[in-house]
């Protein structure tokens, strides 16, 4: 049943959109089951053994998933399309309800038991440009955006962000004497934090598409016929 953040809500959390790729297994806040593994390249591989692999140790059955919660971007672009392909292929003939979140977002999720006040989350976006965005508690104050580092500094600072906690690879990039963030450091982001966000969020009225700032740094090779069904699947 999928009737919105009831109790005994059993949700998997799925991220590839930055540096690794990771599945939790979440009931009700607690983890059951947990897997990252850092990679760069390579997520269409890995993520259909590590969501296996994470449904055993935890004894359950995808029959079981109330909520998928996914990282949809900004982040690599294949490894953004391979998530959100994959989550929703999950929900395609069952009462599965994907939930999408924000790579940023889900950052600063992962951070947040280390911080208290703002934390602006901050990630290499390459080419001379990063992406941030700042939160305070579950209030976003600044969306995320694409800028060079100059620029986000300038944004941040200005929506109140002088003395926040920072987390992403990114943060060095804007500020490299930290002389106005505390650095949290890059850790993955957190899969479980994922889960806890689609398992709490209101049910959703459509699949998540991924979000992309720009466009890609490379020309993506074309989609397998599998991954292309299940887009097409997800938009109807």
């Amino acid at each position: 049943m999928n009737d919105g953040a009831r109790q005994d809500m059993l949700a998997l959390g799925l991220d590839t959109a930055l540096s690794s790729c990771s599945a939790a297994l979440v009931r009700d806040g607690a983890v059951l089951a947990s897997r990252v593994l850092p990679l760069e390249k390579g997520h269409a591989e890995r993520l259909a053994p590590i969501v296996a692999e994470v449904i055993a140790d935890a004894g359950a059955d995808i029959a079981d998933i109330d909520r998928v919660g996914v990282v949809v971007g900004p982040g690599g672009f294949a490894g953004v399309r391979v998530g959100v392909a994959f989550a929703r292929g999950l929900a395609i003939g069952t009462r599965i309800k994907v939930v999408g979140i924000d790579s940023l977002a889900a950052l600063a999720r992962t951070a947040k038991a280390g911080a208290a006040g703002c934390v602006a989350a901050i990630v290499d976006a390459h080419r001379g440009e990063v992406y941030a965005a700042l939160y305070k508690g579950d209030r976003t104050l600044v969306s995320t955006f694409a800028a060079a580092p100059g620029e986000a500094m300038a944004r941040l600072l200005a929506a109140g962000a002088a003395d926040a906690a920072a987390v992403g690879d990114g943060v060095r990039l804007v500020d490299p004497d930290a002389s106005h963030f505390v650095d949290l450091g890059a850790p993955p982001i957190d899969a479980a934090e994922v889960a806890r966000f689609a398992g709490a969020a209101p049910e959703p009225s459509a699949a998540p598409a991924p979000l992309y700032l720009r466009n890609p740094d490379a020309r993506p090779s074309a989609p397998s016929a599998f991954a292309a069904l299940l887009l097409r699947e997800g938009e109807h």
